[in-house]
């Protein structure tokens, strides 16, 4: 047994890829050696039906790093959009579930209990429930024990963290309020039969950063299975560019400036959304010279730019008029790099990844330090198999990164420069 037909079995297991096979072949090695096997067949033997060993495995190839509230444009998109939503949808019988799938230690369905405290007054008056998985049983017993160390609450307010946790040497734990919220277990999203009684008529999935990790195959199948644990007019959200260019059946996609939301068909979402200003083709400076009242009406009145016309039909699912008023900002400015990137997300949604990965250069030709374009390119050459030229790009994005202030947006992400830094920088 070499460690390359290990590896296959991990993939057929758990669904998780071999990305540096030098170092996996040394991890196997050192793992039979530990546990007293003198070769690979030994210890492939004793990996059948031996679900700790695979965790061990699963958790040598996937990466735990997270913490509360990470990437705040997202959790913005839940708080402004999503979550408004659903509570609308939900008014009458005033019932919500909720998965975060790939949970690590907790982090992310704590988040998730906390937002949903901090917007939903009554939240007593509802029957929410939060239910968090990860194939990694210590983070399981971790995230039930609710206590965490400093470090995981880098992106919180502090008024959050008066609120919910309190000091005990050196951990901060969470209070009972939102620690009753949420439910936990283990889960392997590609060996464990889902939907079932429990992981079924899902509101919001949220798997994030899990993805990156699968196999072709084991993506399909798990985004698959997520479409038909949701209900109808359901949310999957996952992290930036996991599954852009991935067609799953019964899901239809809705590009946001924070990120790419996929909806369960046959329902029609709420008119909930906080829609984006439009501008003015007025200049700024003769706004400003004119009473306020008369400025109001400039503002009103004026008609949007074909950019964000385009944002506007993209937030909306709208892909064809999206497609046509980026082609309308490009006429009227062919040096702005943001209509290229916004067809370069489109054509990944149409799943043409050859036309895309054309706009994302012609985006970076324009402005060589956009990060998303790097990120995004990086993502489409690693589905093609180029390994190498996906890690320059994204050492090149991590390069703009620490050269900005840490708490600089990032666009379109809206998430901050040193939270993606920490990201990229996470092995």
């Amino acid at each position: 047994m070499t460690p390359e037909e290990i590896g296959k079995k991990v993939a057929m297991k758990t669904g998780l890829r071999v990305a540096d096979a030098g170092r996996f072949e040394r991890f196997v090695l050192q793992r039979a050696k530990l546990l007293g096997f003198g070769d690979l067949d030994g210890y492939a033997k004793f990996l059948e039906g031996k679900s700790q060993e695979w965790q061990e495995i699963a958790r040598f190839l996937s990466s735990s790093e997270t913490f509360f509230f990470r990437d705040h444009g997202q959790f913005e998109l839940l708080r402004r959009r999503i979550f408004p939503e659903l509570f609308a949808r939900h008014a009458k019988d005033k019932t919500l579930r909720i998965w975060s799938a790939g949970c690590a230690s907790g982090e992310e369905a704590y988040s998730l209990a906390i937002l949903i405290d901090f917007i939903l007054p009554e939240r007593e008056e509802w029957n929410i429930s939060i239910f968090g998985t990860d194939i990694d049983s210590q983070a399981i017993e971790k995230a039930k024990a609710g206590r965490f160390r400093k470090w995981s609450f880098r992106s919180v307010p502090t008024e959050w963290l008066q609120n919910h946790f309190r000091q005990e040497g050196e951990k901060l734990v969470l209070s009972d309020r939102i620690r009753d919220m949420v439910r936990f277990s283990v889960l392997n999203l590609v060996g464990d039969p889902f939907p079932d009684l429990e992981f079924r008529d899902m509101d919001l999935i949220l798997c994030r950063n899990v993805f990156i990790y699968f196999d072709p195959q084991s993506i399909s199948l798990v985004a698959s299975r997520f479409a038909a644990s949701l209900r109808s007019g359901g949310y999957l959200l996952t992290a930036h560019t996991e599954l852009i260019g991935q067609r799953i059946p019964g899901l239809s996609s809705l590009l946001f400036p924070e990120g790419v939301l996929y909806r369960k068909e046959n329902e029609s979402p709420l008119k909930t959304e906080i829609p984006l200003p439009l501008p003015t083709k007025t200049s700024p400076a003769a706004i400003e010279s004119v009473p306020g009242e008369t400025r109001q009406t400039i503002l009103r009145d004026a008609p949007p730019s074909p950019m964000l016309e385009a944002l506007e039909h993209a937030n909306r699912g709208r892909i064809d008029p999206a497609e046509a008023s980026c082609r309308k900002a490009i006429e009227a400015d062919p040096l702005d790099a943001a209509p290229y990137f916004l067809l370069a997300q489109i054509e990944q949604m149409k799943g043409n990844p050859d036309a895309a990965e054309e706009f994302l250069k012609k985006t970076l030709y324009l402005e060589p330090e956009h990060v998303a374009a790097h990120l995004e390119l990086a993502a489409l050459k690693e589905k093609k198999g180029d390994a190498p030229r996906a890690k320059s790009l994204r050492q090149a994005a991590l390069s703009i990164l620490r050269a900005m202030p840490d708490d600089e947006l990032v666009h379109p992400y809206e998430t901050s420069a040193g939270e993606i830094a920490i990201w990229l920088d996470a092995p």
